[in-house]
């Protein structure tokens, strides 16, 4: 918390506050992690300007001498931008290979009746485009998930690769589940009969679901990515 004399002097708050929205605009990723960052610098940013305040310094020279301290909010927010990366990374990775299995059980159940046992062949041998989106989102998520953990120490610049995968097994999916939801859509126009609809229509929801949430995560992947990488 700020001390007495930077509660009580708006001007010195607005400048610690104007260096801190600097920083969170400058940070990539999700709210809820720039939020983190932002609360643990904020502390250390108020404790700087403390520090002054105990020696004597007038309010708004201490917040003034306290931001210059921190340095540029724009060039504090580039180091940790391999930190973001990692982390968006490695929860995406985890995501769409966990996701993997139960979504295209739908799909299967959906797409190559009957309904139960799924046959993975018969969905593939019709839609073999849907087998290379497998060969490209499988092996780049399960890279991201390698170099976000022990694996990552021993990579060059293994936060922009765990970035990259994530971001391309995440495209993949969108374009997987892109594939098959057009696939569903012509099947029912075409062929209604064949579908097994109750579990059409799970998996219509799941993919759909799954597609604007990977899209997202490849957005933020990218935008993550450390630059130069």
């Amino acid at each position: 918390m700020a001390g007495p004399g930077l509660i009580l002097n708006p001007v010195a708050r607005r400048i610690l506050e104007a260096w801190l929205c600097r920083l969170d605009a400058a940070l990539p990723g999700p709210a809820r992690l720039r939020e983190r960052i932002v609360d643990e610098l904020r502390d250390g940013l108020h404790s700087a300007a403390e520090h002054r305040l105990d020696a004597g310094t007038d309010p708004v020279d201490a917040a003034t001498a306290a931001v210059a301290e921190f340095g540029d909010p724009d060039t504090l927010a580039a180091s940790f931008r391999g930190e973001l990366a990692a982390h968006l990374a490695r929860r995406a990775g985890i995501a769409l290979v966990a996701s993997g299995p139960l979504v295209g059980l739908a799909w299967l159940a959906a797409l190559a009746p009957p309904p139960w046992p799924p046959r993975p062949a018969g969905l593939l041998g019709t839609h073999p485009l849907y087998l290379a989106v497998l060969a490209v989102a499988v092996p780049a998520a399960l890279l991201a998930v390698a170099a976000t953990g022990r694996l990552g120490r021993r990579l060059p610049r293994h936060p922009a690769l765990a970035a990259h995968a994530a971001a391309v097994a995440a495209l993949a999916c969108t374009a997987g589940d892109g594939l098959l939801l057009v696939v569903l859509a012509h099947t029912a126009l075409a062929a209604p009969a064949t579908l097994a609809w109750p579990t059409a229509l799970l998996a219509a929801v799941a993919g759909s679901a799954r597609l604007g949430l990977t899209a997202r995560a490849a957005h933020r992947c990218v935008e993550s990515s450390p630059a130069g990488s």
